[in-house]
């Protein structure tokens, strides 16, 4: 399988990109600055383009079979929202290519039918909806997109994303599941690498924490 990380030398796609080669996928790393990934494998290629280049997406994914979204949303205000833009050009181009399966990522502040009501569920969006209500929005409106996309998506979500060592063994939940809001970034990007070979969460937007 070969598989394509977008936002791959940020702080939760690089570990992406990094379990992705340890479990022997073929990687490709999208990336706006190539020099600011300093991994480097026989099995890694990378990709500089923009997001908001509709050709850069397509011509990058064409022979891959999965996607894996890692791109940041600003947490302060902006006007511009990028990474929607950069899901119409990714969603249009995977159509385009035939590639089916979608990894991607929000906070629990994007709500999901099988939640239950519980601080997980219901303090971030609250908090969300006060301090960084653009992210909010675009998080939402992303979301909204992949969902009523002809894809096989998954939506990995979190809270507090930390740079603290790798504990390997995740809390996942719907709001049903008593859990640590700190997650490691290392251990996001490995159990989204892990949903490229697993069904569980097919179609589910699952909350991760520890």
């Amino acid at each position: 399988m070969k598989v394509i990380i977008f936002g791959a030398s940020g702080g939760i796609g690089k570990f992406a990109v990094q379990h992705a080669l340890e479990k022997g996928y073929e990687a490709k790393a999208f990336l706006r600055d190539p020099s600011k990934l300093t991994i480097k494998h026989e099995n890694l290629t990378t990709v500089q383009g923009e997001i908001n280049n509709y050709n850069d997406i397509k011509n990058a994914i064409f022979d891959c079979d999965a996607v894996i979204w890692c791109v940041g949303i600003p947490m302060k205000k902006y006007k511009y929202m990028e990474s929607l833009e950069g899901h119409k050009n990714l969603l249009k181009a995977m159509n385009e290519c035939h590639i089916e399966r979608l990894i991607d990522w929000a906070t629990p502040s994007v709500h999901f039918k099988n939640d239950k009501k519980s601080i997980s569920t219901v303090v971030p969006g609250f908090l969300a909806g006060i301090l960084f209500p653009m992210a909010k929005k675009e998080l939402i409106n992303i979301a909204d997109m992949i969902t009523k996309s002809n894809l096989n998506w998954s939506i990995v979500r979190f809270m507090a994303p930390k740079d603290t060592p790798f504990i390997g063994n995740v809390k996942v939940g719907f709001g049903d599941t008593k859990m640590n809001f700190n997650i490691s970034r290392e251990d996001i990007g490995a159990f989204m690498v892990e949903q490229l070979n697993s069904n569980i969460y097919e179609y589910s937007m699952p909350i991760i924490g520890s």
